[in-house]
């Protein structure tokens, strides 16, 4: 059974929102803290959750170099999604 089915990984909000890597989670620090971890996002830390990184990574679902994974609620993943697509262009 997978405990975070129709959770999102912030590769996957980039790819929604196409855009380039990065912006999920620039976009996910700044609205992290009105939200709950263990609730509306997960961080699997490699050390603890080695196999179920390996799996994410197996399936595509995280760039290949992720160390951490963050994975997102789904509410908290609609709404981060409707941010990037909501914002002005950021150039860097």
């Amino acid at each position: 059974m997978n405990p975070y089915r129709g959770w999102l990984t912030l590769r996957e909000i980039d790819a929604a929102a196409g855009l380039a890597k990065g912006h999920a989670f620039r976009r996910f620090k700044q609205l992290a803290a009105l939200r709950e971890e263990g609730v509306d996002y997960r961080v699997l830390d490699h050390r603890l959750a080695t196999s179920e990184i390996a799996t994410l990574r197996t399936q595509g679902r995280i760039h290949g170099n992720s160390i951490n994974v963050v994975l997102l609620a789904p509410d908290f993943a609609t709404a981060l999604l409707a941010s990037l697509r909501d914002a002005p262009p950021q150039h860097q």
